[in-house]
């Protein structure tokens, strides 16, 4: 887990370290909740599965690596900041994004990560106050 330090908490030498979760915006887990939401739905499984984080079955980690996938190429979420949203470390989002993106040169997958991928700069365009998400 990654973590930085903050001077608004006190300790004996004026800093503290917390966890880089707690600085994230609301609108990255809003973000993470919606291709999770997508990735789900399309699926057939819950998203309380790929939001676990015990390993699991094939499928439900498959899913969850198409998620991680999306979150860091769709959103442009750098694999730290992709890891600490869906609780992973971030060399699991890259082995994650290696394996998916080799599955791409399958023509009916790729077209479906296409649509996700569509579907999700359209929804988070659209939602009220939105901001530009950086990658950090």
């Amino acid at each position: 887990m990654m973590h930085v330090l903050s001077s608004n908490t006190k300790s004996n030498s004026g800093y503290s370290v917390l966890p880089m979760s707690d600085r994230l915006e609301h609108s990255n887990y809003k973000n993470i909740d919606m291709i999770i939401g997508l990735v789900a739905a399309v699926n057939g499984v819950s998203a309380h599965d790929i939001r676990c984080t015990s390993r699991s079955r094939a499928h439900i980690a498959f899913c969850r690596q198409v998620a991680m996938y999306l979150a860091h190429v769709a959103l442009g979420y750098s694999l730290t900041k992709t890891g600490v949203l869906f609780r992973r470390d971030r060399t699991t989002v890259s082995h994650a994004c290696a394996r998916i993106e080799d599955l791409r040169d399958n023509r009916e997958f790729d077209a479906v990560l296409t649509s996700f991928e569509q579907i999700l700069k359209f929804a988070i365009t659209q939602q009220p106050n939105c901001k530009k998400s950086s990658a950090q």
